[in-house]
């Protein structure tokens, strides 16, 4: 799917989930909640190992993970939630995720006049921004402690991605608006009749992002049909305090 066309999909259906809201009774049935956490691992490489002959030697460039190059920091948002009945209950959602850049050895020069020279890239750091409608199952209503599973669909604006590498500065992706997906499990605990705790385990999936046509990718073992952050899976965990009215 486009990223024109998915960001005028969730624009739509933002407004009717908006007009569906305002036309229904908030009293007892709405929640808000303020949530941070960060991601257990991101899922997905820009490129595997390569091996790239030179007029002095080969450079041998590993294979790089997302992992390898970015720190998931923090994520941090705030969700509405509306309850259509004990059980099921509809959530809008936004978040922000920060990625710091690492400095990573990405391969070694074998020179035949030189010897083995490591390569260093150093890459920038990240971020992006999720916005995300979705549904939210919640299991032994009553209790104090009640789990739940969900789903949601949104879209993922990210950041420009870039790297230096032998002082060169490396465009690898351009800022792109991406579909993304997001299924999670957890478990909410209700400490006070209005007021609860909630922890969540998610997967979500984020569609490739824009490709840079930097003439310099080769000096990452990249080119333009493999710059980009492509289609990758984050798991993060939060937590998030709830205020029912």
């Amino acid at each position: 799917m486009k990223p024109r066309s998915a960001s005028s999909m969730f624009a739509a259906a933002c407004v009717a989930a908006a007009s569906a809201a305002h036309a229904l009774p908030l009293s007892d049935r709405a929640s808000f909640e303020l949530f941070a956490g960060g991601n257990v691992a991101t899922q997905g490489s820009f490129r595997g190992p390569l091996n790239v002959e030179g007029a002095d030697g080969a450079t041998n460039f590993d294979r790089l993970h997302f992992d390898d190059v970015y720190r998931h920091d923090l994520t941090a948002g705030a969700e509405f939630d509306y309850n259509f009945d004990s059980h099921v209950s509809a959530f809008a959602r936004a978040a922000w995720s920060q990625y710091t850049g690492q400095t990573q050895e990405i391969g070694a020069l074998n020179s035949r006049t030189e010897g083995h020279t490591p390569i260093d890239a150093s890459f920038g750091d990240a971020d992006s921004r999720e916005l995300d409608l979705g549904a939210r199952y919640t299991f032994a209503m009553g209790e104090k402690w009640r789990p739940f599973v969900g789903a949601a669909l949104g879209a993922t604006r990210m950041s420009e991605t870039h790297a230096m590498v032998e002082g060169t500065r490396v465009e690898l992706g351009k800022a792109n608006t991406a579909f993304t997906q997001r299924v999670e499990t957890g478990v909410q605990y209700s400490p006070k009749p209005n007021f609860d705790l909630r922890l969540t385990a998610a997967a979500s999936h984020v569609d490739g992002g824009s490709s840079a046509d930097d003439p310099n990718l080769a000096l990452l073992g990249l080119d333009s049909s493999n710059s980009a952050m492509h289609a990758h899976w984050d798991y993060p965990a939060e937590v998030g305090a709830v205020w029912h009215f």
